[in-house]
C-alpha cells in the first residue's frame, strides 16, 4: 500500500478488533456467571447492553474514517495533479524561456515536475533539471537514512533517487543493497544502476556481487546501465557466481559489447548448460564467430539437450566454412523441429544454393521439408 496513513488505519483496525474482544470476553464471564447463578439477570443485561453499544461505537468510527479517509486522498490527490501540472509549466517556460524558475524550496509536486522532465529530456536540458534538483535539497536521501521511515517512504525515495540520477546519490542507495528486505534491495539496485557513474560503477559492482539478487533482477541491472554496463559486466565475469555469470553474458549479447567478445569464448567449455547456452546466445547476437571453438559446437550440435543443439545451429552459421556446413546438412535430420529450422536458416545464410541442394535431395523427408520452407519465406 502506498498511500499515506496506513499506519493509521492499522492501529485503527487493532483498536477495534481488541474492543470487540474485550465487549465479547465480557459478555462470556456475565452469562457464563449467570448460568451457574453466580450473577443475576441485571448483571447480563448491563453486560450484553455494554458490548453492543461498544460495537457500535467501534463500528462507527472505522466507517467513519474509512469513508473520510477516501474522501481526503481523493481531494488531495486531485489538488496534488492540479499543483503539479502548475509547476510543470512553470519549469517548461523556465527551461525554454530562458528565464530562471521560482526560487526553493519547493513543494512535493515541484519535485515530481522536475522527476518527470528529468525523465523527457535529454541533453543540456536534463543537466540544467539536475542542477535545479540539487538546488532544492530534495529529501530522498534524508529518509533513506531515517532509521524510522517506512517501506513506502523508502521506496519512493529509491525510485525518485532513480529518476533524479544524481551521481553523488549513490552513497544513500549502496547500503539498501544489503538490506534483509528484497524489495528494497531490488529498487536500490535499479536506483544505482540508473545513478552510478565513473568510479561509483566499481562500488555498485562490489555491492551487487554482494546482494543476493536472482539472475533476472541482475540482467535488469546491467540493461539498465547501458553503455555504462562494461566495468559491471567484466567484475561480474571475474568475481561473480552462477546467478552474476548467467546476467553478464546475456548482458553481453543483449548491450552488444563486442570488445568483451573475446571474454565469453570460454564458457563455450562450460559445464553448466545455462551458462553455455548465455554465452552460445551472447557470440550470436554479437556476430562474433568462435573461431578455433569449432569441436566445443559440434559437440553441443550433438548435445542432449534440445535448446544447447539449437543455439549451437544457430552460431556455427557465422563460421560460414564447410566444416559448418556439412554440420548443418547433418543438423536437418534433427528429431526437434527447432533444431532443423535453425539449421535451415543457417544454411540460408551462408550458401542459399547449398540449402537449395538440401531441399532437393536431403535424405531426411522432414529435413527436406524445412529446408524447403525456409526457402520459400526467403523469396
Amino acid at each position: 500500500m502506498w498511500r499515506r496513513g496506513e499506519r493509521l488505519y492499522a492501529l485503527l483496525v487493532f483498536l477495534v478488533v481488541f474492543l470487540e474482544a474485550l465487549a465479547l470476553g465480557g459478555l462470556v464471564v456475565a452469562f457464563s456467571g449467570r448460568l451457574f447463578n453466580l450473577f443475576g439477570y441485571p448483571v447480563a443485561y448491563r453486560a450484553l447492553f455494554q458490548a453492543l453499544a461498544l460495537t457500535g461505537l467501534a463500528l462507527s468510527c472505522l466507517s467513519a474514517y474509512i469513508l473520510l479517509y477516501h474522501a481526503y486522498t481523493a481531494s488531495k490527490e486531485l489538488r496534488d495533479r492540479r499543483a503539479y501540472e502548475d509547476w510543470l509549466t512553470r519549469f517548461t517556460q523556465a527551461l525554454f524561456g530562458g528565464e530562471p524558475p521560482p526560487p526553493p524550496p519547493w513543494p512535493r509536486p515541484a519535485l515530481e515536475a522536475l522527476l518527470s522532465l528529468r525523465e523527457m529530456l535529454k541533453g543540456e536540458f536534463s543537466e540544467r533539471i539536475a542542477e535545479w534538483l540539487r538546488q532544492a535539497n530534495p529529501p530522498w536521501p534524508r529518509i533513506l537514512k531515517t532509521r524510522f521511515a517506512s517501506r513506502p517512504l523508502r521506496l519512493e525515495a529509491l525510485e525518485a533517487l532513480a529518476q533524479a540520477r544524481l551521481p553523488e546519490t549513490l552513497e544513500a542507495i549502496l547500503p539498501y543493497l544489503s538490506h534483509p528486505d528484497s524489495v528494497l534491495r531490488l529498487a536500490a539496485a535499479r536506483a544505482g544502476a540508473r545513478v552510478a557513474q565513473g568510479e561509483g560503477l566499481g562500488r555498485l559492482a562490489e555491492a551487487l556481487l554482494q546482494a543476493g539478487l536472482p539472475r533476472g533482477a541482475l540482467l535488469e541491472v546491467l540493461l539498465l546501465l547501458e553503455e555504462r554496463a562494461a566495468p559491471v559486466v567484466e567484475a561480474f565475469l571475474s568475481r561473480g557466481g552462477r546467478e552474476e555469470l548467467w546476467a553478464a553474458l546475456e548482458a553481453i549479447g543483449r548491450l552488444k559489447l563486442v570488445p568483451l567478445g573475446e571474454r565469453v569464448l570460454p564458457f563455450l567449455d562450460q559445464a553448466d548448460p545455462e551458462l553455455k547456452a548465455a554465452a552460445l546466445r551472447a557470440l550470436y547476437r554479437l556476430r562474433y564467430p568462435p573461431q578455433g571453438y569449432e569441436g566445443l559446437l559440434l559437440a553441443a550440435l550433438k548435445d542432449e539437450r534440445e535448446f544447447l543443439r539449437v543455439h549451437a545451429a544457430r552460431l556455427l552459421a557465422l563460421l560460414g566454412n564447410e566444416l559448418a556446413q556439412r554440420a548443418l546438412w547433418k543438423a536437418l535430420s534433427d528429431p526437434s523441429f527447432y533444431v532443423r529450422r535453425a539449421a535451415a536458416e543457417g544454411l540460408l545464410q551462408m550458401n542459399k544454393g547449398f540449402l537449395a541442394q538440401a531441399a532437393e535431395r536431403h535424405p531426411d523427408p522432414f529435413g527436406r521439408a524445412m529446408a524447403q520452407q525456409v526457402l520459400r519465406e526467403a523469396a
